[in-house]
């Protein structure tokens, strides 16, 4: 099981589709390079089990950010799923993104 990715409108309701961003992602995100470390928001998500984290606001705006920038370091594999999750959350009605591991 990977992360389970739930979204909410502007006004706070849940939305039918929930996201999973899969653990090979996870582990391509934060392998041994280090690099994640310094993007603040996208840090948050590091611990595959832990990982209990609400997006909203500036925060939201911020992992966005974070996860575009940080294109650059997932390998073509995988890059087609990274970039359905950025667009995932991204859509102009998210207005909330909870993130829980397992």
């Amino acid at each position: 099981m990977g992360f389970d990715v739930v979204l909410y409108n502007r006004d706070g309701c849940k939305l039918k589709n929930i996201f999973e961003v899969s653990e090979e992602l996870h582990s391509v995100i934060f392998n041994s390079k280090k690099t994640w470390r310094s993007f603040l928001e996208l840090r948050k998500l590091s611990h595959y089990y832990l990982t209990d984290e609400t997006f909203s606001g500036e925060k939201l705006s911020n992992l966005i950010s974070d996860l575009i920038n940080y294109k650059t370091f997932i390998p073509a594999l995988y890059l087609a799923e990274y970039e359905a999750f950025i667009n995932a959350i991204s859509r102009s009605e998210i207005g909330k993104v909870h993130i829980a591991g397992d």
